[in-house]
């Protein structure tokens, strides 16, 4: 299992107050509806369990349920502060 959070996008989430026990929760989102809808990323803070994969990245802890890494496996979150880009690469929906 592998995805990448830059160190500049690891910073977007700083504000985000967190508990001590708390990550950020990567995970599959839905939006829209019929034929207009799709899948996304969502963020949200949470406590991981036990089997959940774990990454630190500026540290902030970031984690993926075992049912959701399908959606983050060589995923790439990117920001560019010159452009104020962010970007989301997720292979997992190609």
């Amino acid at each position: 299992m592998t995805f990448s959070i830059t160190s500049a996008a690891a910073n977007l989430y700083k504000d985000i107050t967190l508990e001590a026990s708390e990550a950020l929760r990567l995970f599959v989102k839905y939006a829209g509806s019929g034929d207009s809808g799709g899948f996304s990323l969502g963020v949200t803070p949470a406590v991981p369990e036990e089997d959940d994969y774990v990454q630190e990245v500026e540290g902030l802890r970031f984690f993926v349920r075992n049912e959701e890494k399908w959606l983050v496996e060589n995923m790439k979150l990117d920001y560019d502060e010159s452009t104020d880009y962010f970007s989301c690469h997720l292979p997992g929906l190609a």
